[in-house]
């Protein structure tokens, strides 16, 4: 057996990872943080790198401590609710939210720079099963997603993404940087806005695409927690680098272009490069939004293949879920972003529980310290889902005045982090009430004695 990866697979595999991340949000959001934050792009960036960068990396710190996958590590804390969280996350992070999300993200940029009003579902439904049968394509074999991606997409999107930066940096569309629009601290801001791009979901998705690629090469037992952390910190050092890269193509705009995420980077390739511009966006577009889907789809289906116990083959839940995303993407961009992305919020909080305790908790197998995660992992659901009460209230105009006052007496409820003191004090709580016990479980779940 193999113990480590050759240089040529790490930067492959590496460059697999950065295109799921980097395509997970969508090419879009560096360029309107840097553009919204100007004059203080490196302090933006030192929280964007905190939220955006350090936490999706604990996430495979997380795996690797934890020593499973997804699944593995939240059933362990609490087998009945760990399944139900970790199926509400997979569920919406797959058909029903970031890739509908992603497709129509495409389709609305491909009318934007066509002109094109088709009538009727017809020519959408069209698109979708084109780009979910590429989609199946490439992820039939489980063993070889992230390869595929590295060798045959990773090339493509990085050309791109270079290729823009060094124009945009070459020749600034403004020569000076302007004031930040928002009043707040800009590191904070960079961490708020970070964190609302939700990689860590994604990262502990990812990890099982990525340690099948490290097994289809020949390399098993611990050998493969080496090399997942090594293609980490690649992947994840690119995605560093593109974000910044971005960001200072934003600032350089200087307020010139008043507009956001698709439609500024449109108008700022168009300027930077004229008409070609926009099929440059839209070929980058295309790139990111395959790997963000292909990353997204294979991992769901491993993690859905192992809770359905072998009922349903790997390739047809690939099959099932192309399938509902391409309809449910059918209903426009809007809808689905405003409808379910709330949702997908709160499922954040529990991620974050359970990555902070396998990378931090010296003792993850001890009883007492499991019962303390199962009850902040709770905790954090419930305040997740009391956040989308909040959201949902606003949205569909419900009047709910003594809600809305308790929520906004929440310590950081304006920032969507009331969740941070309710989970450390069930955390502790649970800690300090539980019972000493010495026994220890291993990672099956069964009692070491």
């Amino acid at each position: 057996m193999r113990k480590n990866l050759s240089p040529k697979e790490l930067l492959i595999m590496g460059g697999g990872l950065f295109s799921m991340h980097f395509g997970a949000i969508c090419l879009l959001y560096p360029v309107t943080w840097g553009n919204d934050a100007g004059s203080a792009v490196w302090s933006a960036y030192l929280g964007i790198f905190l939220s955006g960068i350090v936490l999706p990396f604990l996430g495979y710190v997380a795996l690797v401590k934890g020593r499973g996958n997804f699944l593995d590590i939240a059933r362990r804390a609490s087998p009945v609710f760990g399944l139900f969280f970790v199926a509400a996350t997979i569920l919406v992070l797959g058909p029903f939210f970031v890739m509908p999300r992603v497709t129509a993200a495409l389709w609305a940029a491909v009318l934007q720079l066509t002109g094109w009003r088709p009538a009727g579902k017809t020519a959408i439904l069209l698109f979708n099963g084109a780009f979910y049968a590429v989609i199946y394509v490439f992820v039939a074999s489980s063993g070889k997603v992230v390869e595929r991606i590295g060798r045959i997409l990773f090339p493509v999107l990085m050309a791109i993404v270079v290729s823009v930066i060094v124009q945009s940096i070459a020749a600034p569309l403004s020569p000076s940087w302007v004031k930040p629009s928002f009043g707040e601290n800009p590191i904070v801001h960079g961490f708020l806005a970070g964190y609302a791009a939700g990689d860590l979901q994604c990262a502990l998705m990812y990890g099982l695409v990525v340690v099948r690629g490290i097994h289809n090469a020949g390399i098993a037992g611990e050998d493969v927690d080496r090399n997942l952390i090594k293609i980490g910190v690649i992947g994840l050092g690119l995605l560093a680098l593109a974000h910044l890269g971005h960001m200072i193509a934003g600032a350089n705009i200087g307020g010139t272009i008043h507009l956001n995420l698709a439609a500024l980077y449109v108008q700022m390739v168009v300027e930077l490069w004229g008409p070609a511009g926009g099929r440059v966006f839209l070929v980058a577009l295309a790139t990111a939004s395959l790997t963000a889907t292909i990353g997204i789809t294979s991992s769901t289906a491993g993690i859905w293949e192992k809770i359905l116990g072998g009922r349903a083959s790997y390739r047809r839940i690939c099959a099932a879920s192309c399938v509902i995303s391409g309809l449910v993407s059918s209903t426009g961009i809007d809808a689905i972003v405003t409808v379910v992305g709330p949702v997908l919020d709160a499922c954040y909080p529990g991620a974050i529980v359970i990555t902070f305790f396998y990378c931090f908790c010296r003792h993850n197998n001890s009883r007492r310290n499991l019962f303390a995660l199962r009850c902040a992992m709770i905790a954090a659901a419930v305040m997740g889902g009391v956040a989308l009460l909040n959201v949902y209230a606003g949205l569909f105009h419900l009047d709910l005045p003594r809600f809305a006052s308790l929520y906004a007496a929440l310590p950081l409820s304006a920032s969507s982090l009331a969740w941070i003191p309710v989970s450390i004090a069930a955390y502790a709580v649970a800690w300090f009430g539980a019972a000493r016990r010495s026994g220890e479980v291993n990672v099956d779940g069964l009692e070491i004695e």
